[in-house]
């Protein structure tokens, strides 16, 4: 072993060649890979090689080898270009593989006795996958602490853009979108996820979970999320044309989701944001909170409460007596939905299941209640929409 280890020594350069022209061989990413990595490969291979020989010639137990600063500084690296941590194993399998060949042969050259070829070679090859094994744990560990390091540095480059979106600052549409890895020239849908459980729970994976089903459900091209508290999760659905509106409730056990109006560009995405906050405003003020609200449903309150307790003196003056009554919600939700239906009896009497006049009946026992004689008065149907959602008295303000 020692008279081997030894003649490799007048052969460390072809060895090195060798093997690393078979990784780039193998390996079309790295022979592809910018100079800077090449070099770095030539470093690695020949610090490794010039290790394993004095190992090897002096037979030091190969499970105590630290792996050499070269050979980390080219992992490093590696997790810095992008490249995958297979690209990393794969190599040094390649590496491996192709020294052993490179030893087996000057070991038959020096070898005739085919027992004693046998031994050294079963003896050789343990001991170098064994040097593997160890020498690739820290390289490994810095190869991974590197990327997640440039993970953290991403994210938070690309949560620092998004603020600066939302704050309304001017920016570089392309290099905004670039940071953040999400087209900002599109049409989006700003959502916002929470859950109300106590501030000692971690319902981390709960929101990432919410806000996966909203993306599939919203049916966008692209997504983005962003954490923005412990129970809060910020997000977008993209999509390079104007889809409707939410037109379907999105209930998720234990979250509560607002969703704003599509919006296009820069504009749109931090609109769409603030309609989803606002809709998240109004649905807090509500008892209960309910499960969804969008925008849309609730702009009218959503204005109305920039001034709550104003709004809910506003409800309280125009709809009277009406918010006492045990059918109160039924009698409002009969309302709303005349309304919506542009006054008409009928129409209104198919979306409730019920009939005609007692639609008519229901309206009439709120409007002589009010401070109004028109049943389709603008004033009418603001108190009716933020009573619904903010019922004078019910709740507190959060």
């Amino acid at each position: 072993m020692a008279a081997v280890a030894a003649e490799l020594g007048d052969h460390l350069d072809q060895a090195r060649e060798a093997i690393n022209d078979r990784m780039r061989a193998e390996l079309p990413e790295l022979d592809e890979a910018p100079v800077e990595l090449h070099d770095g490969l030539d470093r690695s291979t020949a610090a490794h090689m010039a290790l394993l020989r004095g190992m090897l010639g002096a037979w030091t137990e190969p499970t105590v080898a630290s792996a050499p600063r070269e050979a980390v500084d080219w992992a490093v690296d590696l997790a810095r270009h992008g490249f995958a941590i297979e690209t990393l194993l794969r190599a040094y399998r390649i590496g491996h593989g192709e020294f052993w060949q490179f030893w087996l042969k000057l070991l038959s050259d020096r070898v005739d006795d085919p027992i004693l070829l046998a031994e050294t070679s079963a003896a050789t090859s343990d001991y170098t996958f064994r040097y593997v094994d160890a020498a690739l744990v820290p390289i490994i560990d810095e190869y991974l602490r590197e990327r997640e390091r440039l993970a953290r540095r991403a994210q938070s480059l690309g949560e620092a853009e998004i603020r600066r979106v939302l704050r309304g600052d001017a920016v570089d549409v392309r290099l905004a979108s670039e940071r953040i890895r999400y087209r900002l020239d599109g049409w989006h849908a700003g959502f916002i996820v929470w859950s109300d459980a106590g501030d000692d729970s971690d319902v981390t994976h709960q929101l990432d979970r919410a806000g996966a089903r909203i993306v599939e459900m919203l049916r966008g091209t692209e997504s983005l999320t962003m954490p923005a508290g412990r129970s809060v999760l910020y997000g977008w659905v993209g999509s390079p044309r104007r889809r409707a509106e939410v037109g379907r409730h999105i209930e998720i056990d234990g979250m509560h989701v607002c969703v704003g109006s599509p919006g296009k560009g820069v504009d749109g995405f931090r609109r769409s944001h603030v309609q989803a906050g606002l809709a998240r405003r109004v649905a807090r003020l509500a008892t209960p909170i309910p499960a969804f609200l969008a925008y849309r449903d609730c702009a009218v309150a959503a204005l109305l409460c920039a001034d709550v307790e104003g709004a809910r003196e506003f409800a309280s003056e125009v709809l009277g007596e009406i918010l006492e009554r045990a059918d109160a919600d039924r009698l409002l939700e009969t309302v709303s939905v005349y309304h919506r239906e542009g006054l008409s009896l009928n129409r209104a009497a198919e979306r409730l299941h019920v009939h005609r006049n007692t639609v008519a009946y229901r309206v009439r026992r709120v409007v002589d209640a009010s401070t109004e004689d028109d049943g389709g008065s603008l004033r009418l149907r603001a108190a009716v929409e933020v009573a619904r959602l903010i019922r004078p008295g019910a709740g507190s303000t959060q």
